[in-house]
């Protein structure tokens, strides 16, 4: 795989048909494809790792015929370049129609994971609803959205993957991992106060809804690390995004051997965040709460991995597409107190923020 500082006009019309993306630590790392299977991470290419949230049994690693590292004004240039050649033959995505989630389907959802909570079978789950649009994301479309992330707030990891007409593309405040040089980082990130709603409401921090939801993902990323080493944890804190708060704490573990980063991201997921407290008791049963059809990759592990190093994703706050249409995903954490109308509302504002960061608000 080459690896180079610059990128062609035609490397960049081959990126934007299939191509990974990457936003870390103020670079960006494109992928050119096509794309073929790679059985394990190489230790000089970097492979990408993107799994059906409920199936990792299915192909998920991948590797590109070349890589390209860029600064944000490189990448501006020859997205624009490229966009003063391309014309697109369909309607922006940003001007498309979007069908909205039933809030039915969610109130239902929400009976019967408080249905299994009251029953202590379970503590919490994260149910899903997604927006549609009949309408998939062309190549210029990916194109408009990329220099439109190039404005998200270094709060937010970009990201994205695509080829033969699906994928994904968003920015995600949320790490399941970071391994680097002996040190594993993660995080737990759950607890959500929309900032419309911040001025009637208690902080994060001291409502008991929240913090509880909270703990339930540090307690159980904490237990799953011990195995690596001394498990050392700050916060939570507040973390403050465009449109929401959440709360958040840092977790870090110094390992004593380097873990296998695939099987890592399959013991990992999901954490709590987005599945199920205790895990013990499995997430593949929310398949079947209503609205879940093609979840596929939303709120599943995303990682640029090499032999060495591996920097892993909660594929949230994303637009997914396949070759005739386009979604977006919003989850909330629902625990014996959680009220229908103040988690409708959180979820719509996952939503929008997506929508705002990607430029599809019109």
């Amino acid at each position: 795989m080459e690896r180079q500082n610059s990128i062609t006009l035609e490397g960049i019309t081959n990126f934007l048909e299939a191509g990974a993306l990457l936003r870390h630590r103020n670079q960006w790392i494109l992928i050119e494809g096509p794309f073929t299977a790679a059985e394990s991470p190489n230790s000089v290419e970097i492979s990408v790792f993107c799994p059906d949230f409920y199936d990792l049994t299915k192909p998920s690693l991948w590797s590109g015929k070349a890589v390209h590292k860029l600064s944000s004004e490189d990448l501006r240039q020859i997205c624009e370049a490229y966009l003063s050649k391309e014309a697109s033959i369909v309607e922006p995505l940003a001007k498309t129609s979007w069908a909205e989630p039933r809030k039915e389907d969610f109130a239902e959802a929400l009976r019967v994971i408080q249905t299994r909570i009251q029953k202590n079978e379970i503590q919490k789950a994260v149910p899903a609803v997604f927006a549609r649009a009949a309408q998939s994301v062309a190549a210029h479309d990916r194109a408009v959205m990329i220099l439109q992330l190039l404005q998200a707030p270094p709060t937010l990891y970009v990201y994205g993957f695509w080829q033969q007409g699906e994928g994904l593309l968003g920015a995600t405040p949320e790490v399941l991992f970071d391994y680097s040089q002996g040190i594993l980082q993660t995080m737990a990130l759950a607890g959500t106060c929309p900032k419309s709603e911040s001025t009637e409401r208690e902080s994060l921090l001291k409502d008991p809804k929240e913090m509880l939801e909270h703990q339930l993902v540090v307690e159980d990323i904490s237990k799953l690390l011990g195995q690596w080493g001394k498990v050392e944890a700050q916060g939570p804190h507040i973390l403050e995004l465009p449109i929401l708060y959440h709360l958040k704490t840092d977790i870090q573990v110094h390992c004593q051997t380097r873990p296998d980063f695939v099987a890592l991201a399959k013991s990992l997921h999901p954490t709590p965040a987005l599945g199920v407290a205790p895990r013990s008791q499995g997430y593949l049963w929310m398949q079947s709460l209503p609205g879940q059809e093609g979840r596929r990759y939303f709120g599943g592990p995303f990682a640029f991995m090499n032999a060495e190093e591996a920097l892993c994703l909660v594929a949230i706050r994303n637009l997914q597409w396949s070759k005739d249409s386009a979604m977006i995903g919003s989850g909330c954490g629902v625990v014996a107190a959680s009220e229908l109308e103040r988690e409708w509302r959180e979820l719509y504002q996952k939503r929008l923020s997506v929508k705002k960061v990607l430029g599809l608000e019109v």
